[in-house]
């Protein structure tokens, strides 16, 4: 299921969003902007060579994420948000957020100038093989399960992660990976926030990686380019600023990108997958928050309830009445933040099973479903 290409050259068209026109709604804009720029520098490095854009490396909305560090034998490119100084308190976890296969930390960016301005030290890094973290050559490196795991567990020990942290984990594949690394690391979890990630045992592959699995060889893609600016712009309600399709689609010339996917979706068994994060979290206990678009034309939302059934009350799951796709923190990153920022003062670990938030011009309230 494919989504028409629509580009908009300065502002993603949100459609019946209408708190983005009150002044709340331009509020958190302004807060993303001064976030973003507090990180400037004033010596431009390099001119993307396919946006033409300026790249500042401080910069959360760069194309290119800005900092990188050695995690054992590899390089992390990540992002980091700057926190307001009179909003940092001891109480307030360090933050982990890890996009799914094919995307990137760049997903992230105004979700951590929005954490940023609220006094959080959050992170976004590349997956390695993605964005501008190493691409590891296939033949020595395995891009399988254990390999990604273990990989993001030297990145947190590299970046100076504050154990327990809170982790956020989106989208295919790799959403459920970081999911696995919960589990593997319970002692250095403190909350969990789950974003459009199929937990379903009856979930699909979206049909861009579906296609990796198919019966027929002749049919699989192979190495041919994978297409990674239409794989991000698919999956959402709204028209993407051309500049960030551009910068999702950086990868489309790089060999190594394409091998990454391919290499990662040969080592995966999705069903298997889908069936060891299920019964991994049938004894989790740390509090947890299921957030999903209901706008995802890959996950829909029914499939989170069927999760939960059979999962701990420490699980919830909560849907936003705004539009939101597959990548809820590309679509709306200020609705988003509103339910991110009470999981995380940990407003939503009451005793509610089901909810929803709807959107009104006043805010975002929360009733039962």
């Amino acid at each position: 299921m494919h989504q028409s290409i629509r580009f908009r050259s300065n502002i993603i068209c949100r459609a019946n969003a209408a708190p983005l026109c009150t002044s709340r709604g331009f509020t958190r804009r302004a807060v993303v902007a001064r976030a973003a720029a507090k990180q400037q520098v004033e010596e431009l490095e390099e001119i993307d060579p396919i946006t033409g854009q300026p790249i500042s490396k401080a910069v959360l909305t760069s194309p290119v994420a800005g900092n990188a560090v050695k995690a054992g034998p590899h390089t992390w490119a990540y992002r980091v948000s700057t926190p307001e100084p009179d909003k940092v308190a001891d109480d307030k976890p360090d933050v982990l957020l890890v996009h799914g296969l094919a995307s990137s930390s760049y997903s992230y960016r105004n979700t951590l100038g929005l954490l940023g301005a609220d006094g959080y030290r959050a992170f976004a890094p590349d997956w390695l093989g993605h964005g501008d973290s190493d691409k590891p050559d296939p033949a020595a490196f395995g891009y399988a399960e254990e390999d990604y795991i273990a990989g993001l567990g030297a990145f947190v020990e590299a970046v100076g992660i504050r154990k327990p942290f809170a982790l956020v984990v989106q989208g295919f594949v790799l959403g459920q990976y970081g999911l696995l690394y919960a589990l593997e690391h319970p002692d250095q979890i403190s909350r969990l926030l789950i974003l459009n990630t199929p937990v379903a045992l009856n979930a699909k592959l979206r049909p861009e990686l579906a296609a990796y699995k198919s019966p027929l060889p002749f049919l699989r893609p192979g190495n041919k380019p994978f297409d990674f600016m239409t794989y991000n712009m698919s999956g959402s309600p709204y028209a993407m600023a051309e500049k960030d399709a551009l910068t999702y689609g950086r990868p489309n010339k790089d060999p190594a990108a394409t091998a990454a996917v391919a290499k990662t979706m040969d080592q995966v068994d999705f069903p298997k997958l889908l069936k060891k994060v299920d019964e991994g979290y049938l004894t989790w206990r740390k509090p947890s928050l299921c957030l999903f678009g209901p706008s995802d034309p890959f996950v829909e939302v029914g499939t989170v309830f069927q999760f939960l059934e059979s999962k701990r009350t420490n699980m919830k799951c909560l849907t936003l009445a705004a539009k939101l796709g597959h990548m809820p923190q590309e679509d709306y990153p200020e609705a988003l933040h509103e339910s991110m920022i009470k999981w995380l003062r940990g407003e939503t670990d009451a005793d509610i099973k089901q909810g929803v938030l709807k959107m009104t011009k006043k805010g975002i309230v929360e009733s039962k479903i």
